[in-house]
């Protein structure tokens, strides 16, 4: 019995996140940068209407750049908000064949009118954490707000 207790003492002691895969070097503040092996990145697509024309138009912000190294997602991802979509259905069947899952759907008045936007999600199977408060920028130290 106290074999047993021992067993799963040491067990429980050992348990991790299932999600973490290794601890690299420590950051700045000794903080441990950890690679996650499964997560979502995720993204914005805009439609209205201007001057009787569709305006289409796919967002994501530039920290998922740094939280990949997949190369073809990040060649992809810069396509992806660069080009011009013809219809939001062109725009939803696209990002769709590159893995984008809708999340969620809202309208809400823009300048130009009503502006359909949709939450998307990207299921990837690497990912590194990003930490902004922990980055240098411009020799200031950490962003304040």
């Amino acid at each position: 019995m106290t074999l047993g207790l021992l067993t799963m003492a040491s067990t429980a002691m050992t348990a991790q996140d299932g999600r973490l895969v290794a601890k690299e070097e420590a950051g700045q503040g000794g903080v441990y940068r950890q690679t996650l092996r499964s997560g979502e990145f995720y993204g914005k697509l805009i439609s209205y209407t201007q001057a009787n024309n569709e305006q289409v138009r796919f967002q994501c912000d530039d920290i998922v750049l740094r939280m990949t190294r997949d190369q073809d997602f990040l060649k992809a991802l810069e396509s992806l908000k660069s080009y011009r979509f013809d219809s939001t259905l062109e725009a939803l069947n696209v990002l769709a064949s590159h893995g984008w899952e809708v999340r969620s759907s809202m309208v809400l008045r823009g300048r130009n009118g009503d502006e359909q936007h949709y939450l998307l999600a990207r299921p990837v199977d690497s990912m590194m954490p990003a930490s902004p408060w922990l980055e240098q920028r411009g020799g200031q130290g950490a962003r304040q707000r």
